[in-house]
């Protein structure tokens, strides 16, 4: 299905044929319009239709190509660039894989991924309440922030966590494991140990052993390889003691068996140590792990930041990714108060609902702040009507409007802005260029 070019004799803007036929390609579309831009929009098209309309008279300045699947955008791409080689393309990927080899494919290609776009502003909002978006420098990063002139570029304040805290936070992840299997397996390794330290300290106070002897004694008869003849030659009490410990020590035992051959055999998205253990306090909660949420993880774990993912599909294409990536992510729904609370959402320092259901996101924040009233909590918008109704409801927390700021860039960007970043500050859309400088983006004609 083809949207025919603006016949408006007014417009003598560029000629854009836009392909695509989401809530996104909706959005530029608008904005193209308002800048002043012919537009034709070739909804899911076949190759024969991309050729006819890069064929017809009036000429196609610009291409936009717009999908969700990074293999249709690589496909209608490589159709464009075979019919017109070199015509200005502009196209989304995620995968940045893909936007590599495309980029080595075709020429006069700029790749933008959506979610690099609105997740600087949607982790800006996890940080603090008033940043407004994110900027990378070869430096590392920067705050936006309200200026007295309009919104401007300052240091990024970010608290560091130091060696100390780490591994407090590290002995407390361990000590509180988050699933089942986990807690099993720290039971019985932590009941172990402490009946064998129970048993050392009696053998060595009581049998009068040496403290080397009475480990080696110790260990030997609670695991039940040999005896210890110090024992056997003891008073009554003590043999009832030591019959006491091996019983309790094999109970252990094999509670750890149970824990390792539990999580031997199940796939575990959350570890008891290392880069995917789940933190317990001051970290940020993501609900929903498409595309934004990903990114959105991998982001704030750049800045050193502790977060958890959840996902209420376990088999969904991003959990896997998220596995290689080291981070921990836990399957269930976001909504869910015990698993609210299961993620220490009380001692958490945000939660971002960014599933792509509004009205998910919403519930999700309710059920958020039910467990914690004070909690930061940050809401992805982004579909008509149902955003106004979000945005009568910022008591639940900061919005972000993800079509808008990221439609607005790729309108920009066809109309041969360079900038490559964008936030929303007092319903305008801001672009932030590569060298720093933050322009507004007027409907009246590209930037001001």
């Amino acid at each position: 299905m083809t949207d025919a070019p603006a016949s408006d004799p007014a417009r003598t803007g560029p000629h854009v044929l836009l392909i695509g036929h989401d809530e996104m390609t909706g959005v530029v579309q608008r904005a193209l319009r308002d800048a002043g831009a012919i537009v034709t929009n070739l909804r899911d098209p076949p190759d024969a239709a991309i050729r006819t309309a890069l064929a017809r008279r009036d000429p196609v300045d610009t291409v936009v190509v717009i999908s969700k699947d990074d293999h249709v955008s690589l496909r209608n791409a490589l159709v464009v660039e075979g019919v017109v080689p070199g015509i200005p393309l502009v196209v989304t990927v995620f995968d940045r894989d893909v936007a590599r080899k495309l980029g080595e494919a075709v020429r006069n290609l700029r790749v933008i991924s959506m979610a690099d776009v609105v997740v600087p502003s949607i982790a800006a909002a996890c940080l603090d309440h008033s940043p407004l978006s994110l900027h990378r420098t070869p430096n590392g990063f920067k705050a936006i922030r309200p200026g007295s002139e309009g919104p401007e570029i300052v240091a990024l304040d970010l608290p560091r966590r130091g060696l100390v805290a780490r591994m407090i936070s590290g002995i407390v992840a361990f000590a509180r494991p988050f699933d089942l299997s986990a807690k099993i397996l720290v039971s019985g390794l932590v009941g172990f140990f402490a009946i064998l330290a129970l048993e050392v300290a009696m053998t060595a106070a009581f049998l009068h052993e040496p403290f080397v002897e009475a480990v080696y004694t110790a260990t030997k008869t609670i695991v039940t390889v040999g005896p210890n003849p110090h024992i056997d030659a003891g008073p009554d009490w003590f043999q009832l003691f030591s019959s006491a410990m091996m019983v309790a020590g094999l109970a252990f035992t094999a509670l750890f068996t149970a824990g390792v051959v539990n999580r031997l055999l199940d796939r575990r998205l959350v570890a008891i140590v290392g880069r995917r253990v789940a933190p317990r306090a001051d970290h940020v909660i993501v609900v929903g792990l498409g595309q934004v949420g990903l990114r959105l993880c991998l982001l704030l774990r750049e800045l050193g930041q502790p977060v958890i993912a959840i996902e209420s599909n376990r088999d969904a294409d991003y959990v896997s990714r998220a596995k290689e990536y080291g981070l921990p992510v836990v399957i269930g729904r976001g909504g869910s108060l015990a698993l609210l609370r299961r993620v220490s959402t009380n001692r958490a320092r945000a939660l971002a609902a960014v599933t792509s259901e509004e009205i998910e996101n919403i519930a999700i924040v309710v059920a958020a702040l039910s467990c914690r009233a004070d909690l930061r909590t940050l809401l992805r918008a982004g579909q008509g009507d149902v955003t106004n109704e979000t945005r009568s409801l910022l008591k639940l927390g900061v919005v972000r409007d993800v079509y808008r700021i990221g439609g607005t860039l790729i309108a920009a960007m066809a109309l041969g802005s360079e900038a490559r970043e964008a936030f929303l500050h007092e319903k305008v859309v801001y672009l932030v260029t590569p060298d720093g400088r933050i322009e507004a983006f007027a409907p009246g004609g590209a930037t001001a």
